[in-house]
Parts: structure tokens; C-alpha cells; sequence
């Protein structure tokens, strides 16, 4: 247990700084990711999985934040659920292979330099940025097999396109795994 409270607060360290390296939304070409793989590890013995839980972490001292209009995290561990049975793992409650986690962040406070169309320099704007880590540890070692990282611009995303931006990263995310 020990371990696993390690791995969600390295995981909302990496979280938080991964919050304010972002791009613009204006489609999916500004989510960016990032993954580490532990190569000793056999991806082709894991076939079970099970949460050990979720963070959120909210940086937004001036109440800018709107919720997207859905739960978001029942939306993202529905997606982790089916993109892991799309890889043939299946939940289980007892004895699993894995132990699968997640942490959402937002940072309403983020600054970015814009290009200014109008002008030869680069101003200063609000950037509002998100990240979702997603990690996974080997349950019989304790030891982090595999963790990705996605990072976005959140500005205007809510409703469909949130929904639809969280599926095309988690399906990216998953799709990283080792067959």
C-alpha cells in the first residue's frame, strides 16, 4: 500500500509540472504524450488488472474553471476499462497481474508567450492547461511497469469535444503498451 501512495504522489508531482508545457486546442494536435516502459517487465504475462484509485488535482484560485458538463472521472475510467479489454485484459477482483491508477490535473493559472499576428513579438496570455497521467505496477513486485502522460490545452473543451479529446487520449495512451 505503501508503494502505491508513492506512485500517486510522483505521478501528481509529474502532473503538476507537466501542466504547464502545453499547446493550443483547436484539434487533437496539441495533446501531447509521454511514456515510460520498464523493458524487464513481461508485458505478454499480464492479463488482469485492478484500481488502485484516482487523483484530481485543481489548481484554480479565481474560480475560471467550468465543469465540462459530465464526470470525468467515470468518464476516463470507463475509457481505461475498455482500452484495456481491447487489449485483452480483463478486471478482477482478487490476485490481478496489474494494478492500473490515474491522476487528472488543471492549472487555470498557466501562462503562455503567443505569437501576436499583428505584431514581430510574442505576447503574454492566459493558457489554462490539463494533464492526465495513467500508470501501471506490477501487483507482485510493487515495482511501476509502465506509466504515459497526456498533456492539453483545456480552454473551450467541454461537453462532446471534452469527451471526445479524453477518448483520443487514453485510446493514444493505452495503444503505447507493450503486445
Amino acid at each position: 500500500m505503501k508503494t502505491l501512495l508513492t506512485v500517486l504522489t510522483i505521478a501528481s508531482m509529474v502532473l503538476l509540472n507537466a501542466c504547464s508545457t502545453m499547446g493550443s486546442s483547436q484539434s487533437n494536435n496539441d495533446i501531447q504524450f509521454e511514456t515510460e516502459i520498464d523493458s524487464k517487465a513481461n508485458f505478454k504475462g499480464y492479463k488482469s488488472y485492478a484500481w488502485m484509485g484516482s487523483a484530481s488535482i485543481m489548481n484554480d484560485p479565481t474560480n475560471q474553471w467550468k465543469a465540462p458538463g459530465f464526470d470525468a472521472n467515470a468518464e476516463i475510467k470507463f475509457l481505461i476499462d475498455s482500452q484495456l479489454r481491447s487489449k485483452g485484459m480483463t478486471e478482477a477482483n482478487e490476485k490481478p497481474d496489474v494494478i492500473v491508477g490515474y491522476a487528472l490535473g488543471i492549472n487555470m493559472t498557466n501562462i503562455d508567450y503567443k505569437e501576436n499576428p499583428d505584431k514581430s513579438f510574442k505576447t503574454i496570455e492566459a493558457a489554462p492547461k490539463g494533464a492526465l497521467v495513467i500508470l501501471m505496477v506490477d501487483a507482485q513486485t510493487g515495482i511501476v511497469i509502465w506509466a504515459s502522460t497526456a498533456r492539453a490545452d483545456i480552454q473551450g473543451n467541454t461537453g462532446e469535444t471534452a469527451k471526445n479529446r479524453l477518448k483520443y487520449a487514453v485510446k493514444s495512451m493505452i495503444g503505447s503498451l507493450p503486445k
